[in-house]
């Protein structure tokens, strides 16, 4: 019978305080451990299974070291043009922080509450969560009551995220979108790791900003809808028509291994980030179009694939990491 096991404490490489979580099944190839850190946006920087180490945790940039890991990107996951959107007459703006732009979000680095872990005889869990309320920088820049909470759990060679999003606010709808976005390890040779992406369509952009356009996955700059060695990408490209029946596939064929990314049909999306010679590559699933805001803003509904919830109104969707062999 697997057995669970759990601790808090200080990451040496990060420097972060750690959630750290982990089963043992009598079987080193099935063993299975994570870990996260709560006060950086509960960051999933390690998921390891049978020794073997699927995520990029840790970057070295001088004397500092940085968490790459897996971010939570809400409620504007990846890009907004020009750092403001526009949604029922009110006007929200950020801080630019990538060219004139603001990506990625407004929980990937804040401290996130977490609750004691919880075992069972299927696995181990945790619940973690942020709220956006009046007094939090979070509800400064997006003024409008909301919650996010974010389950994980751990299974031999599995971990599910679960998610919640919450309408908290007793006025005001809530537009968003959530994603992730796993920097993935690459284990070399680089020709040796291949990505298939069945999406049905490429998003046209300039400059990274989708246009709302769809292109038929034929004209667009790689067409990955089958096993696609990393060493002939260069991407950094957003991907529409995902279904959580046809999902994201890692083959490390140098290690005999496949890491499968299930995700419900609510993440529609994945924006694919290949750097050619960087130690990691991002297959990113997404419930909306980067930009989605502006989109949905511009009659561009079915690309943006932005989410409203009334006052009240609550929604859950998941995502799984599984490991198996080829």
């Amino acid at each position: 019978m697997p057995q669970y096991t759990h601790s808090y404490e200080t990451d040496p490489n990060t420097g972060q305080p750690a959630l750290k979580m982990s089963v043992t099944t009598g079987d080193p190839a099935t063993d299975t451990a994570m870990a996260f850190a709560p006060e950086t946006g509960s960051n999933l920087y390690s998921f390891v299974v049978g020794g073997i180490e699927y995520i990029f945790g840790v970057a070295t940039m001088g004397d500092s070291t940085r968490i790459l890991g897996c971010p939570i990107l809400y409620p504007t996951p990846n890009r907004v043009k020009d750092s403001t959107f526009t949604f029922d007459g009110r006007v929200f703006t950020f801080e630019a922080n990538e060219r004139t732009h603001f990506m990625h979000g407004l929980v990937q680095r804040a401290p996130w509450e977490v609750d004691t872990p919880v075992e069972s005889e299927s696995g181990i869990s945790v619940r973690t969560h942020i709220h956006c309320v009046p007094g939090t920088a979070f509800f400064e820049r997006f003024p409008i009551r909301n919650s996010l909470e974010l389950v994980y759990r751990l299974e031999p060679r599995t971990l599910h995220m679960d998610f919640t999003v919450t309408n908290d606010d007793p006025v005001y709808r809530l537009p968003f979108g959530l994603a992730i976005h796993p920097f993935f390890a690459v284990h070399r040779p680089r020709e040796s790791v291949t990505i298939e992406v069945p999406a049905k369509k490429w998003m046209e952009h300039e400059a990274l900003m989708p246009s709302g356009r769809l292109v038929d996955m034929e004209d667009g700059p790689a067409d990955i809808r089958t096993p696609t060695p990393l060493s002939g990408l260069n991407l950094d490209d957003v991907f529409y028509g995902l279904e959580r029946n046809a999902p994201q596939v890692i083959r490390y064929h140098s290690l005999g291994k496949k890491l499968t990314l299930f995700a419900d049909d609510f993440f529609t999306h994945s924006v694919v980030y290949t750097p050619s010679e960087r130690p990691f590559f991002c297959l990113e699933n997404q419930s909306c179009s980067t930009d989605a805001h502006n989109l949905y803003a511009q009659g561009l509904q079915e690309a943006a694939h932005l989410t409203i919830l009334e006052p009240g109104e609550s929604l859950k969707a998941s995502i799984t990491f599984q490991v198996s062999e080829l």
